[in-house]
């Protein structure tokens, strides 16, 4: 072979290898990836002594339903109307720990500096819930019904304690975890989590952590599981698995493990809530269409219609910013940042810091508006968390920025 045919053949080798090498550095390093997740949870049971969680399982179901884009918000009011100067409620940070229960119409926080548990009613006064000192609370999971909450401290103890009978009721597991009070307020649905993946089950029992049941074994999908009781009970918990490469699919759990329909959702890192009565489920997605921005969608939320009507809001933003109203089961208020970057779906913290305002959304119309946008010493701020009282006629809001707790005048 002549000697320059050679030299022209090794050149296109080494062309060949070097294109196929970038191709190779750029899918391993820089191409989008879709973090995968596992086939559905296994439902038999493994030999580690625990008691048989049963047979069934989720249905993959077809969803069905149309997807339906809503216009653009009305704004009620100039923008000078709109700025609402909020009035402090508690001047300390309490984000750490803080519930509201609509039932009790409050907000329930803890005081690191006093040890103590405090609510804020409905027209703001201020009460303790219990006289007694509950040093160095880590986590607290409050009852929708009852005036108890299952308290956890820094040694992995977690208790039940009734703050009317002011006594301690009940002593779980170290292996437990991610507690959820029925709406009913008298059962639980939490995740035990043992030494090996084996081990780990999402359980129920009562309140009082009597009538104990292991419901499925969950191996490594902890993280993919949401204890969350819909208002009928006919759901104790939501599990997300990849559909495909743009879409999960939402498996709703139930405490007898009977069969009920799944929804496909129009993106991932789903998280939902159900609205008072428990016919419609709010949740947000995260989607490459939204430049993977949160967006909140709704679905109907219980019976044969489970997870069909999937609508989406067009808006971004998560649902626990969200709050519904106690007096008009399709009212939702939720708190809207006026930007949101690229990515903050994934990336939480790279809204922090942007202005928010209050939109008021009607779940069955799909009428939105922005009612409110709050100020603070003549300062728009971001905001954490919402509550309503039960008439609408209060919201209050954390500001995320101090975790001190404010509202603002809705009516």
């Amino acid at each position: 072979m002549p000697e320059n045919t050679k030299k022209i053949i090794l050149i296109l080798l080494f062309l060949a290898v070097s294109i196929g090498m970038a191709f190779l550095i750029y899918f391993t390093f820089f191409a989008r990836k879709q973090e995968p997740i596992s086939s559905p949870i296994d439902t038999t049971p493994s030999d580690v002594g625990f008691p048989d969680v049963g047979i069934g399982g989720p249905q993959i179901i077809d969803t069905g339903g149309e997807t339906i884009i809503t216009t653009k918000p009305e704004i009620m009011g100039t923008d000078e109307e709109l700025v609402t100067n909020s009035q402090e409620v508690v001047g300390k940070n309490i984000a750490s720990i803080n519930t509201y229960s609509a039932v009790n119409n409050g907000v329930v926080y803890y005081d690191n500096l006093n040890q103590s548990f405090f609510k804020v009613s409905g027209d703001g006064t201020i009460s303790k819930l219990s006289d007694r000192k509950f040093y160095s609370v880590t986590n607290a999971t409050f009852s929708p019904t009852k005036n108890q909450a299952i308290l956890e401290y820094p040694d992995n103890t977690k208790v039940l304690y009734d703050f009317e009978r002011e006594e301690f009721i009940a002593r779980f597991p170290q292996e437990t975890q991610d507690f959820a009070f029925s709406e009913t307020g008298d059962k639980l649905s939490y995740k035990w989590m043992g030494d090996y993946e084996d081990q780990n089950y999402l359980v129920t029992s009562n309140s009082d952590a009597s009538n104990f049941k292991f419901i499925r074994p969950i191996a490594d999908q902890a993280r993919n599981i949401k204890n969350i009781w819909s208002p009928n009970g006919e759901v104790m918990a939501t599990f997300r698995k990849q559909y495909d490469l743009e879409r999960q699919e939402i498996y709703f759990i139930n405490e007898d493990d009977k069969n009920l329909r799944s929804l496909v959702v129009d993106g991932f890192n789903f998280d939902g809530m159900w609205n008072t009565q428990g016919d419609k489920l709010l949740y947000n997605v995260t989607s490459q269409r939204s430049d993977f921005k949160p967006t909140l969608w709704f679905a109907n939320g219980q019976g044969d219609d489970l997870g069909y009507g999937k609508v989406s809001m067009g808006i971004n933003t998560w649902i626990n910013k969200c709050s519904f109203s106690q007096s008009n089961n399709d009212v939702v208020y939720c708190a809207v940042p006026d930007s949101m970057p690229r990515g903050a779906g994934l990336n939480p913290g790279l809204a922090s810091g942007i202005p928010y305002s209050i939109y008021k959304i009607n779940i069955s119309t799909g009428n939105q508006q922005i009612i409110a946008q709050p100020m603070v010493n003549n300062n728009r701020i971001s905001i954490d968390k919402i509550y309503t009282n039960q008439n609408d006629s209060q919201m209050y809001y954390i500001d995320s920025s101090t975790g001190y707790l404010y509202s603002i005048d809705l009516k």
